[in-house]
């Protein structure tokens, strides 16, 4: 099955598992954060992973238990420009936790799906066009930051 990109204006509110910074590619800027739910009973965990892309600035921990994704909003992205003396102006601050605001990505894009990889394979999110059949309902999320 071919995937469907759902484009859309509202984050997830929260994702469940045990998400950590997993990947990072030059290319357009990505960092990737990947998401394990279930595999206490021997069975393979699910999968979810969280792409940013055209990522500006992190503050990321090692681990988070559930996912929480808000727009922090301008006033937030302009105090970090602010902070930071940058500027960007095709970007959103997006937080990743509900218990830490201070954690943050900086990009231009969110993506989010549910993957049907094994554990330590890479993303599917990570390459252009996910191949058939790896991502869950063939449908992938992605908000993006002029919206």
């Amino acid at each position: 099955m071919p995937y469907h990109l759902v484009t859309t204006d509202r984050l997830p509110e929260r994702l469940e598992g045990t998400f950590s910074p997993w990947a990072v590619a030059k290319g357009h800027s990505k960092i990737l954060l990947r998401g394990f739910l279930g595999g206490d009973d021997g069975r393979p965990p699910r999968v979810f992973d969280v792409l940013f892309q055209d990522v500006s600035r992190i503050a990321l921990a090692d681990r988070y238990d559930g996912l929480s994704l808000s727009d922090a909003g301008p006033a937030a992205l302009r105090a970090e420009e602010l902070r930071t003396g940058r500027s960007w102006p095709r970007s959103r601050l997006f937080r990743v936790s509900a218990r830490d605001p201070f954690d943050f990505v900086v990009a231009g894009y969110v993506f989010w799906a549910e993957v049907l990889v094994h554990a330590n394979d890479p993303s599917p999110l990570m390459r252009e066009s996910p191949p058939p059949g790896a991502v869950k309902d063939g449908r992938v999320f992605r908000l993006r930051a002029d919206w």
